[in-house]
C-alpha cells in the first residue's frame, strides 16, 4: 500500500471496535515510512480545559473552549492544532496548512471565544494518535481504517457530533453497509 501524505483525515470504519477510536475522525498531521501521526477531533476530554491550564492562562481561554482528546498516547502538554499562520506565535507546519503550537501565546489568539457554527481557528487538544512503521497502513488493509482528502471545512468544522458521518457522507458511503474486515481490538 501506498503512503498516504498528511493533512487528510482518517475514518474509523463500523468494524473497528477499539474503544480508543470507534467513530473516530482523526485528524492526519504526519505520514510516512517511519509511522504516522494524528489527533481525534470528534472526542472531548473529560475535564474542561481550564482545570490543565496554569492559573495565567486560564483568562485567555474561554471556560467552554472544547479540550479534544487527541488520542491514546498521553502526551505531556497541550497542542494547538491550527490552519492558518499567526503573527508571532511560535508554531511549526507539520503539513501543508496545519500547523501545531505549544506556545502559550497561542491561547488567546486562538481560544479567547467559543465559535458557533461553521469553521473554528483551531483545536486544543490532549494526547494524540500514534502508529508505528507500517502499522497504519496494515490496520487500512484490514478494513479498520478509511482515507478522506483534507477538508479544512471537516477538520475544523465548530459541530462535531455527528463528524463522522458527515465525513461518510462526503466519501459518498453508508457506514451502516461496511462489513467486514477483522474488527478486532488494537
Amino acid at each position: 500500500m501506498e503512503t498516504l501524505s498528511a493533512p487528510y483525515l482518517l475514518l474509523a470504519t463500523p468494524t473497528l471496535l477499539d474503544p480508543n477510536f470507534v467513530q473516530s475522525v482523526v485528524l492526519m498531521g504526519h505520514h510516512d515510512t517511519g509511522g504516522a501521526m494524528g489527533w481525534i477531533v470528534n472526542r472531548l476530554h473529560e475535564k474542561p480545559v481550564r482545570e490543565l491550564l496554569a492559573p495565567a492562562q486560564q483568562q485567555g481561554v474561554h471556560a467552554e473552549t472544547p479540550l479534544h482528546l487527541g488520542g491514546p498516547v498521553p502526551a505531556d502538554s497541550l497542542l494547538a492544532v491550527f490552519h492558518s499562520a499567526i503573527d508571532g506565535v511560535e508554531s511549526a507546519e507539520i503539513a501543508p496548512g496545519l500547523l501545531v503550537s505549544r506556545s502559550a501565546h497561542v491561547l488567546p489568539l486562538l481560544f479567547s471565544r467559543v465559535h458557533g457554527e461553521g469553521l473554528v481557528p483551531g483545536r486544543l487538544v490532549f494526547g494524540y494518535s500514534g502508529w508505528g512503521p507500517g502499522q497504519l497502513e496494515h490496520e487500512m488493509e484490514e478494513g479498520a481504517w478509511l482515507a478522506l482528502p483534507y477538508d479544512e471545512d471537516l477538520a475544523f468544522s465548530a459541530r462535531i457530533d455527528d463528524l463522522w458521518r458527515r465525513c461518510f457522507e462526503r466519501l459518498g458511503l453508508n457506514p451502516a453497509l461496511l462489513s467486514g474486515g477483522s474488527g478486532r481490538m488494537h
